[in-house]
C-alpha cells in the first residue's frame, strides 16, 4: 500500500551531480524539470531527486549523544569492490566498517554531502530478503 518514491538531494549543480552519480553508482536519469533532474539506481525501485538550490544544505542530522547520521544510505551488493572502486577515485570519507552482519562506508559527493554505503549479510534482520518475509507475512494477516 506504501512505499518511498524518491528522495531529494540538494545540489549546488545538477548537471554536476547528475555527471557524478551516473558515474560512481551507474544511475540513469528518468527526466527533468525546472530545478531538477529525476534519477534512478540500476536496483531497486526508490527515485532520487537531485534539486537545484542557492546555498548548502545539510544531508545529515546528529542524534541525542551528538553522532551524525544520513538520511539515507545506498545498499550495495558487493561492498569490497564499491570500497576499493571509490578509494581509487579519491572519494572515501571513512574507512570500511563492519557491525552486527552490515559493513558500510561512507564518501563524499560534489558538494561534500555524506553519502553512506551499506551491505548486508543474510542473516542481518535488514537483509531485503528478511525485509520482503516480514512484509510478506504482514500483507497476509
Amino acid at each position: 500500500m506504501f512505499r518511498i518514491g524518491s528522495i531529494f538531494i540538494p545540489v549546488s549543480d545538477v548537471e554536476q551531480s547528475l555527471n557524478w552519480y551516473t558515474t560512481y553508482f551507474y544511475a540513469q536519469e528518468i527526466g527533468r524539470w525546472e530545478g531538477g533532474i529525476g534519477i534512478c539506481l540500476p536496483d531497486g525501485s526508490t527515485q532520487l531527486g537531485l534539486i537545484q538550490t542557492t546555498s548548502t544544505q545539510p544531508t545529515t542530522f546528529k542524534d541525542a549523544s551528538g553522532q551524525a547520521h544520513v538520511y539515507f544510505n545506498i545498499i550495495c551488493e558487493d561492498i569490497q569492490l564499491a570500497y576499493q572502486s571509490f578509494e581509487q577515485a579519491g572519494l572515501i570519507a571513512t574507512p570500511l566498517h563492519d557491525f552486527g552482519g552490515m559493513s558500510c562506508f561512507d564518501v563524499r559527493d560534489p558538494d561534500g554531502h555524506t553519502i553512506s554505503l551499506i551491505s548486508e549479510e543474510l542473516t542481518s534482520p535488514f537483509h531485503r530478503d528478511r525485509v520482503k518475509d516480514l512484509q510478506t507475512k504482514g500483507n497476509n494477516q
